[in-house]
C-alpha cells in the first residue's frame, strides 16, 4: 500500500490528466489516495496553487507539475509498505 495526498483545483486540465494516471495505477500498486482541492482552504491554496497537480508522499516528497509516468512508478517502488 502506497498512501499518496493529491492536490489539485477543479479546473485544472494538467490536475485532470494527473488524475487520470493516478487511478490508472491505484489498483494494481495498491495506492490509497486522499484528494484535496486547494480551493477548500486559504493556506493550503497559497502553498500549491503554483504547483498542482502535486502527489505527496508519505515522507514529504512530492512530485509536481507536469508528472511522468515513470517519475510516479519510481516513487510507487520506493514508498511501497
Amino acid at each position: 500500500m502506497v498512501r499518496i495526498t493529491f492536490y489539485f483545483k477543479e479546473g485544472c486540465w494538467f490536475c485532470d490528466t494527473a488524475e487520470e494516471m493516478l487511478n490508472g495505477l491505484q489498483e494494481r500498486h495498491g495506492i490509497d489516495i486522499t484528494r484535496i482541492d486547494i480551493n477548500s482552504d486559504d493556506e493550503i491554496y497559497e502553498l500549491y496553487r503554483f504547483d498542482i497537480p502535486v502527489f505527496e508522499f508519505k515522507d514529504g516528497s512530492a512530485l509536481h507539475g507536469r508528472i511522468r509516468k515513470k517519475d510516479l512508478l519510481q516513487k510507487l517502488e520506493e514508498h511501497r509498505e
